[in-house]
C-alpha cells in the first residue's frame, strides 16, 4: 500500500453547508411565523463542480424576494405531486422577466441541478432555492452546466417547501436572507456539529460497552460568537436521555466572548454503570443571557448515539437499525477502485465475530444500479502506531481477510444491503486494528454516506481542553489503493454498518454466540436465515420500524441449516428479524423487502 495522504479528491452529490451558511426569511414577510432559519444544502465551488459564489464568504450574501419558476409544462408531476412547470426543466429554457432581481424558487425534478441554476440566472434571478422532492435536503452535483452558474444555490427540505409555499404563492415572502451570518445580528451564539465532543462512533456494540471502563464519552464544545457584539454570562449545557435523562451537566462560558472569537468549554464526562440497548439521546445547548439569540439555529446540536446488540457503525441509524444516507460520495479521480471504510479495534475485540456489512448506493438519474457491484472487505490492519499523531501511522500492512461481491439485480436507489462475509464468520482479536470496506470500481455509483454526524472534535487533539478526544482513526478512505485518514472528511460518514455476533462471557449459553446471517437482503419473495453450528427450535419473528409484529413463525434446524422464510406477504420495506431460541436467549438482524 501507499503511503498516508491527508486529502482525498472527491465527486459528491452534496457539499454541506456549516451553521454559519443560513436562510432565513426576515421581516416584513407575512406570515410572521416564517419569519425563521431554515436547514440547508447549498452548492460550494470548492467541490469543483460548480461556479456559485462561496457562501462561507458575507460579501457573496444575497436578500431578496421569494418567487417560483414557471417554466410553462403542463401537468401534475406523476411521482411526486408538484407542479412540472415549477421544476424550471424546460428545454431549451424558458423566459420568465419577473424573476430578474429576486431569488427563484423551485422543485427538485426531472433535469440537473446545474441546468435549473443555469436558466434561472439567465433570466436575471440573484439566487435559487431548490425545494427537495422527498425528505431533508441533500446535496447538489453541478452536472453540466454547475461552471456557468455564478448565483448562489440551495437546498431546502420538502417539509419546509411545504411550509413556504402558499405564502411564496402570494407573494408575501418579500425579504430572505441566504448567506454567512456572521455579523448579521448583534447577539449571536452557537457552534457548528464538528464542534462538540461525542461518543467516538455512533452505534456501538453492548458486549463491548458494559460498564463505564468500557464506554464513556468525553463532553464540551467549542463555542463561537457569529454576532457583532460581546457576550459575556453564556451557557453550555450538555444532557443525555434514553427515555429519562440520565446525564445532565452545565458550564459558563469563560471571561468575555468577543465578536467572531470562540471558547472551548469542557463539561464531566458520561459514564453509566451499565448501558441498555437503545438509542441514546445527546444534545448540546448554548444560550445567553440576558437577550435572546437572534439566530438561534445552531443553539442546539445534536450529538446521539446508540448501544446495539449487534451493529457497529459510524454514520446514524434509524430506530429499526437502518443506516442513513442523506448525502452520496466517490472518489472523483481514480482509475481502479475505490473505498470508503470503517476503522475497529477494541480491548475486547475477541468477545466479536463479525457476519457482514449493510450498505446502499445511487447513480444519477440517467443511470441505473442494474449489473453494477460492489464489494464488502474486511482488512487486518498491522500497521503499529498509537494514535493519529504517531508518526508510524500508515496503511502499508493491510492483510484482505474477506471480499464478498453483491451484483444489483435491479434499480435499488438508496435500498440499504446486507452483504455477508463470503467466508462466513471472522472472530476479531483483542486490540487489533480491521477496516471494514465498501469497495467499487464504479465511475458512476455513489456509496450512500452520512453528512449529519461530524467526528472533527471528537477525532482531533487541537482542542485546547479536549483532552478525551479518542485520537484513533474512524473512517478512512482509499482511491487506486492510496489510503487517506480521513477518507471525505469527517463530516461524512460511509452510511454502512458491520453486523456483529458478540458474547460476553465464555459460560453464556452457546446461543448467545450463534452467527445468523439473513440473505438476500433485500429479499423480494424468500429469505434465507443460516445458523451457526447448533440444533433444536426456534421462532422466527419479524417487526416493522413501528415495532408491530408482522410475521411468526416456529422452525427446527440442524446445524448450519439454512432456513427458508417465505416474505411474499410482507410489503416493501425495512424490517427488524428476531430469532428466540429454546433457552430463551434471542438474536437479532435486519432484513429489507424490496420487490
Amino acid at each position: 500500500m501507499k503511503k498516508l495522504s491527508l486529502f482525498m479528491i472527491l465527486t459528491l452529490l452534496g457539499t454541506f453547508g456549516f451553521a454559519q451558511v443560513i436562510f432565513q426569511v426576515q421581516a416584513p414577510s407575512t406570515p410572521v411565523a416564517l419569519q425563521t432559519t431554515y436547514p440547508l444544502t447549498w452548492a460550494d465551488p470548492g467541490g469543483g463542480d460548480w461556479a456559485c459564489p462561496d457562501l462561507n464568504i458575507p460579501a457573496n450574501s444575497i436578500t431578496g424576494e421569494l418567487i417560483f419558476v414557471d417554466d410553462g409544462t403542463p401537468g401534475i408531476h406523476p411521482t411526486y405531486g408538484h407542479p412540472m412547470q415549477e421544476q424550471a426543466c424546460a428545454s431549451p429554457g424558458f423566459s420568465q422577466p419577473a424573476l430578474a432581481g429576486k431569488i427563484a424558487v423551485l422543485y427538485r425534478g426531472d433535469c440537473q441541478f446545474g441546468y435549473k441554476a443555469a436558466v434561472c440566472e439567465n433570466e436575471g434571478a440573484i439566487g435559487v432555492i431548490i425545494i427537495n422532492h422527498t425528505g431533508a435536503a441533500v446535496g447538489m452535483a453541478g452536472g453540466d452546466s454547475g461552471l456557468v452558474v455564478t448565483i448562489p444555490l440551495i437546498m431546502i427540505s420538502e417539509q419546509d417547501g411545504q411550509t413556504l409555499e402558499a405564502a411564496i404563492h402570494a407573494g408575501t415572502i418579500t425579504q430572505a436572507f441566504i448567506g454567512n451570518k456572521f455579523g448579521i445580528f448583534a447577539d449571536d451564539l452557537g457552534a457548528r456539529r464538528g464542534d462538540v465532543l461525542r461518543a467516538r462512533r455512533f452505534s456501538n456494540l453492548a458486549g463491548l460497552s458494559q460498564n463505564a471502563t468500557e464506554f464513556s464519552v468525553p463532553v464540551g464544545s467549542w463555542v463561537r460568537n457569529f454576532g457583532s457584539a460581546a457576550q459575556t454570562g453564556a451557557q453550555l449545557k450538555c444532557t443525555v436521555n434514553n427515555g429519562t435523562q440520565i446525564y445532565a451537566d452545565s458550564a459558563i462560558v469563560p471571561g468575555t466572548l468577543a465578536s467572531g472569537d470562540s471558547a472551548w468549554v469542557s463539561l464531566s464526562t458520561f459514564s453509566q454503570a451499565s448501558y441498555p440497548v437503545g438509542q441514546y439521546t445527546m444534545e448540546y445547548t448554548i444560550s445567553l443571557s440576558p437577550n435572546p439569540d437572534g439566530e438561534p439555529s445552531d443553539n442546539l446540536i445534536d450529538a446521539s448515539f446508540a448501544i446495539s446488540d449487534s451493529l457497529y457503525s459510524y454514520g446514524r441509524l434509524d430506530a429499526g437499525g437502518v443506516p442513513l444516507s442523506p448525502a452520496g460520495f466517490r472518489s472523483g479521480n481514480f482509475s481502479t477502485d475505490w473505498e470508503g471504510c470503517l476503522a475497529f479495534d477494541d480491548p475486547n475485540g475477541s468477545r466479536a465475530s463479525s457476519l457482514g456489512m449493510t450498505i446502499s448506493a445511487t447513480t444519477s438519474s440517467t443511470d441505473s444500479l442494474t449489473n453494477q457491484f460492489v464489494e464488502a472487505r474486511v482488512y487486518q490492519w498491522d500497521d503499529v502506531f498509537t494514535d493519529i499523531e504517531d508518526p508510524n501511522l500508515n496503511f502499508a500492512i493491510l492483510t484482505q481477510l474477506d471480499a464478498a461481491f453483491f451484483v444489483y439485480g435491479s434499480d435499488l436507489q438508496d435500498v440499504p444491503v446486507f452483504i455477508p462475509h463470503a467466508i462466513g464468520a471472522i472472530p476479531l482479536a483483542d486490540n487489533q486494528r480491521y477496516l471494514f470496506c465498501l469497495n467499487s470500481p464504479s465511475q458512476i455509483i455513489f456509496a450512500g454516506y452520512d453528512s449529519q454526524v461530524d467526528y472533527s472534535t471528537t477525532q482531533d487533539d487541537g482542542v485546547s481542553g479536549a483532552n478525551g478526544a479518542h485520537l484513533q482513526p474512524s473512517t478512512p478512505g482509499a482511491a487506486d489503493g492510496t489510503y487517506f485518514l480521513n477518507g471525505f472528511g469527517l463530516d461524512v460518514q460511509v452510511a454502512a454498518s458491520v453486523q456483529m455476533s458478540v458474547v460476553t462471557s465464555v459460560d453464556e449459553s452457546a446461543n448467545n454466540n450463534t452467527s445468523v446471517v439473513a440473505f438476500p437482503n433485500p429479499a423480494s419473495d424468500e429469505l434465507n436465515i443460516q445458523v451457526g453450528n447448533i440444533n433444536g427450535a426456534a421462532t422466527i419473528e419479524v417487526f416493522d420500524i413501528a415495532g408491530k409484529l408482522v410475521m411468526s413463525n416456529a422452525v427446527t434446524f440442524g446445524n448450519n441449516e439454512v432456513l427458508k422464510l417465505d416474505v411474499s406477504a410482507i410489503s416493501n420495506g425495512s424490517y427488524i428479524g428476531k430469532m428466540t431460541f429454546e433457552d430463551g436467549t434471542s438474536t437479532k438482524f435486519n432484513v429489507v423487502v424490496s420487490k
